[in-house]
């Protein structure tokens, strides 16, 4: 499904990326974790090219990402869903026309487009707000709408950049358990972005531990926390320990 092989970034004379290489099979739930500022973030932009990255590869479906014209790299975005740390929502928009917005430019009819986003809106239990505004909106369902936005064009590959960092905790349960749902689709491959470990112990298929852009530690989630190699495995461990 995808391949990520010694990636880099750098911005000015900081390496934020030092060669950052991991797979993800078809239907697979992959979690990276770390430290603010390891490069978490900014490799899961690299891989639909939100963020360009310096060298490497990244190959989706056999086809490597990095060496794609806009025009075909749009076209493949059209597979890959990404959901945004903080909404990213239109305010003079409905909650409808939000999540149909990524359709606009095909060539899907109209009514085709809106009841897609209907079926997106109701998979996020957000179905009764269709044309309700964001700013009459919680941050919880602002970020459903953002999850069901980027589930619109059917992707294969989800990327969530740390869908709940921008949320209270009183409604970080509502999101997560949207994300829990989408893991369960075993036609779509997932990566998160999280400092959620309860939640990365239950969705997980694999977890990837970044610290100082490079990933030091990957496993299933009882092998990462319940045997750590890495100082960070040792701190997350230390976390569930105390919690």
């Amino acid at each position: 499904m995808l391949e990520v092989n010694d990636l880099k970034k750098s911005y000015g004379e900081v390496e934020v990326l030092k060669g950052v290489s991991f797979r993800v099979e078809e239907g697979e739930t992959v979690v990276i974790m770390g430290p603010s500022g390891c490069g978490k973030s900014t490799t899961i932009r690299c891989i639909n090219r939100l963020t360009e990255a310096d060298s490497g590869d990244i190959i989706f479906k056999g086809i490597p990402i990095l060496d794609l014209q806009e025009d075909r790299l749009l076209e493949i975005r059209g597979e890959i869903g990404f959901v945004f740390q903080n909404f990213n929502l239109i305010g003079r928009l409905t909650t409808l026309e939000n999540v149909m917005l990524p359709l606009i430019q095909s060539s899907l009819p109209k009514k085709e487009v809106e009841k897609r986003a209907i079926g997106a809106l109701e998979k996020v239990k957000l179905d009764d707000k269709l044309n309700s505004y964001s700013s009459n909106l919680s941050g919880g369902q602002q970020q459903r709408v953002g999850i069901a936005r980027a589930l619109v064009v059917q992707p294969s590959l989800m990327l969530l950049d740390e869908p709940t960092a921008s949320l209270d905790p009183i409604l970080v349960k509502e999101v997560l358990e949207v994300i829990e749902d989408l893991t369960k689709d075993s036609d779509k491959s997932v990566i998160i972005v999280t400092h959620e470990i309860s939640f990365a112990l239950k969705v997980a298929d694999k977890i990837l531990l970044m610290d100082d852009g490079i990933i030091v530690e990957e496993g299933s989630p009882d092998n990462i926390f319940e045997a750590p190699k890495s100082n960070v495995g040792r701190r997350y461990k230390e976390l569930l320990e105390y919690y």
